[in-house]
């Protein structure tokens, strides 16, 4: 006679009757007992494609938060400010802004000009805010059919070459990247935007900086704060210009 073999058992097996009666003279099988019923396989999927996204909206919630986190910590590590009081010197942007009504750019030189200003299907018109002296003018330009934030690199650019152009801007300085979260603009520049505003003084570069928020702000609703990095880094330098809090257009109450 054979000696018996040990089946080596899955989790939905079931014995056959010899083999129950072999388990039950061994003692590895008491009478009564059932072997555990694993759910069928569609609800076996479900249920870990459910555990997944479960997983993916607690991450993605967290990192949200995280995020918005990091960059509250320097708005609220100093003065208490509300959203109407957002740039680092509101009374003074403030006063830029309303001095003198602001004038319109001689926008269209001539046909060939007003033909490239023309908007196509889905492209638009954004304005731009250029300092001059103590007011700003504006100017028109064409943005093509795009992406929201590829517009808003478009519009970027044609300022920031404007600012190169009138001596207000480093000629080295670009946007690495943007990215847009409701009302937020996080906008993340290179090393040389924060060499230029070193090298520009507070004065200028507080000009420049206005600009650019209205600009952006004026033609990308909701957008109405921006948070600057540079390199990919929150800025804890506040000299010349304090850019560790969020910069908007100040307003004050009627």
């Amino acid at each position: 006679m054979r000696p018996s073999q040990r089946r080596k058992w899955r989790d939905d097996d079931e014995p056959s009757p010899r083999e129950r009666r072999e388990m039950m003279e061994r003692g590895e099988w008491i009478d009564g007992d059932e072997v555990p019923n694993r759910a069928p396989l569609v609800f076996r999927i479900l249920a870990w494609t459910s555990l997944v996204i479960i997983f993916f909206a607690v991450g993605y919630g967290a990192t949200s938060l995280a995020f918005k986190w990091l960059d509250s910590r320097a708005y609220n590590r100093g003065a208490a400010r509300t959203p109407s009081n957002l740039s680092g010197s509101p009374e003074e942007t403030q006063n830029i802004l309303t001095r003198t009504p602001q004038t319109q750019d001689a926008v269209v030189q001539n046909a060939a000009t007003d033909s490239q200003n023309t908007p196509g299907e889905g492209d638009i018109i954004a304005t731009i805010s250029i300092p001059d002296g103590n007011t700003f003018k504006t100017r028109q330009i064409r943005c093509t059919n795009a992406l929201q934030e590829d517009r808003i690199k478009q519009v970027l650019s044609a300022y920031m070459d404007t600012m190169k152009e009138s001596q207000m801007l480093g000629a080295g300085v670009q946007d690495l990247n943007i990215f847009q979260s409701g009302d937020w603009l996080y906008l993340n520049m290179n090393g040389a935007f924060l060499e230029s505003i070193k090298t520009f003084g507070a004065d200028k570069s507080r000009v420049m900086l206005t600009g650019l928020v209205k600009t952006i702000t004026d033609n990308f609703p909701p957008i109405n704060k921006i948070k600057f990095y540079v390199d990919g880094k929150e800025v804890s330098d506040k000299n010349p210009l304090d850019l560790t809090a969020p910069w908007g257009i100040s307003t004050r109450p009627s």
